[in-house]
């Protein structure tokens, strides 16, 4: 899928500051850690030995992250209640995320938020304490990777795609729908945020490290 930016000449484009969130914004991968927090140690072990031939796998290249992903979200949270996920995403998000925040992406995102342009959290992290960090930093379009629910149990599966590589740049495609845009910021880390900075006009790879 073309990553898209949208020209229209009756229209001006809605100007997004895209972020990544693990590893540009904090100092962890944060869903590595909430699996631990949420399943609790012991159980966390346990899941994880069962993963073991799906990493095997994944080190071969026989399948991809994403497959991985889906399985680990089918292992750790096939059956959970809804409310119960939520909660437990609150209190990570206010008692563990802020100890892993870099200051200076704080101070950029401070400035950003109050700019002009739509700032926009595009994670591969999953959604429930991305939303709870977010709403505290003035942050109100979150992009992250949705666990599917029905009758507010959790199905074990992804809803929609992986929000990681062109799946950030799907979900803000998706997000925008028929609005034109251009991404003028983005930034990033790793693999998975490098067609939303090849993307952005003006891309800053591993920009608050000091």
């Amino acid at each position: 899928m073309p990553a898209k930016t949208v020209t229209n000449r009756s229209t001006d484009p809605v100007q997004i500051i895209a972020f990544d969130f693990d590893g540009t914004i904090t100092t962890k991968d944060t869903f590595a850690l909430f699996l631990r927090y949420f399943a609790g140690t012991p159980s966390w072990a346990f899941k994880l030995l069962k993963l073991l031939p799906v990493f095997m796998a994944y080190g071969i290249k026989i399948i991809d992250r994403n497959a991985v992903k889906a399985h680990v979200v089918r292992v750790f949270f096939k059956g959970v209640d809804e409310k119960h996920l939520e909660a437990k995403a609150q209190i990570f998000a206010q008692d563990v995320i802020p100890g892993l925040i870099r200051p200076e992406a704080l101070k950029t995102l401070k400035i950003k938020t109050q700019s002009p342009h739509k700032v926009f959290l595009v994670s591969a992290s999953i959604e429930p304490y991305l939303l709870a960090w977010a709403k505290n930093h003035n942050i109100k379009t979150v992009l992250s990777t949705k666990l599917a629910v029905k009758n507010g149990i959790l199905t074990g599966e992804i809803d929609g795609v992986n929000c990681w590589g062109m799946g950030k740049i799907s979900k803000i495609s998706a997000k925008m729908a028929d609005t034109p845009y251009v991404i003028v910021e983005s930034y990033g880390d790793s693999r998975g945020d490098r067609e939303m900075l090849h993307t952005a006009q003006a891309s800053f790879w591993k920009p608050f490290r000091l």
